[in-house]
């Protein structure tokens, strides 16, 4: 079987219990998915080094989501920056901007997200990115942040757009500026036709696949919890949309991912 990589997942969130969490881990590795287990706030971002410690194929991701902005202290920031300097952490991330639930201000999310993008050049990692109501919003800044990265063609990606939910001409100045965008398993449900438009018209090398666990479940399970074994789900689907075989699809995402997050490199759990 070949690997699969979700790009994205929660599993400290509160729907998995601590033993849940570990068995959800063991069935993915079992599958041969890896997985980058992404932060969203101190404790996740705690959580997901002591998840990943000492597994094969789990990486961990540190960040603090739009969510959470107006709570976020420069001393928080300056803790953040340490973590996301040890080897293991493969990016900065779940970051970005909400203008669909505002629940923090505009002002202080793009605070946030400013701090985070610069702690990201500074240490040398990826990000990895959430939009949601503000596709348009976050090319500015990203923008920035690829000139940090002193982005060219033929470099390694510097970014994730996770679960990506613009339009395809939203999605194509992200790729030109050096970030693959992250299909989800809602590429699967039947009114989403602009993902599968997506996953369809952008290079296949511009594409990852991620669940987003425990959230937004494919199509045949919808209402349940998602974990990362069913990131396969989404790359049936991107297969389909593309009229591709799923091998190709698996084969091209996971090299893509391995580009993104260098997960060719040596890393040690320094909390092993």
């Amino acid at each position: 079987m070949t690997t699969l990589i979700d790009t994205h997942c929660h599993l400290r969130d509160p729907r998995f219990e601590r033993a849940e969490t570990i068995a959800a881990v063991e069935r993915a590795r079992e599958a041969d998915i890896e997985m980058v287990l992404c932060g969203y706030d101190a404790p996740t971002n705690a959580a997901a080094l002591e998840i990943a410690t000492g597994k094969e194929g789990v990486y961990p991701s540190v960040g603090f989501h739009p969510h959470e902005a107006a709570g976020v202290t420069g001393a928080m920031l300056a803790e953040l920056e340490s973590l996301a300097r040890l080897p293991e952490v493969v990016a900065v991330g779940e970051i970005g901007l909400d203008f669909f639930r505002n629940l923090s201000p505009h002002d202080a999310q793009r605070r946030v997200l400013d701090e985070q993008l610069a702690i990201a050049a500074r240490v040398g990692k990826p990000v990895s990115v959430h939009t949601r109501g503000a596709e348009d919003a976050a090319l500015e800044p990203l923008t920035t942040y690829s000139h940090l990265r002193h982005w060219r063609d033929g470099d390694a990606p510097i970014g994730v757009m996770h679960c990506f939910g613009g339009t395809l001409e939203q999605a194509r100045p992200y790729v030109a500026i050096g970030f693959v965008v992250s299909i989800a398993c809602t590429i699967t449900y039947p009114k989403n036709d602009e993902t599968r438009a997506i996953a369809a018209s952008l290079p296949i090398e511009a594409l990852v696949l991620e669940t987003d666990s425990p959230y937004l479940p494919p199509q045949f399970m919808r209402g349940e919890r998602n974990e990362p074994l069913h990131v396969r789900s989404a790359a049936e689907a991107v297969a389909a949309a593309r009229n591709e075989p799923v091998s190709r699809i698996t084969a091209a995402t996971t090299a893509t991912a391995r580009r993104v997050f260098a997960l060719s490199e040596l890393r040690v759990p320094a909390w092993s």
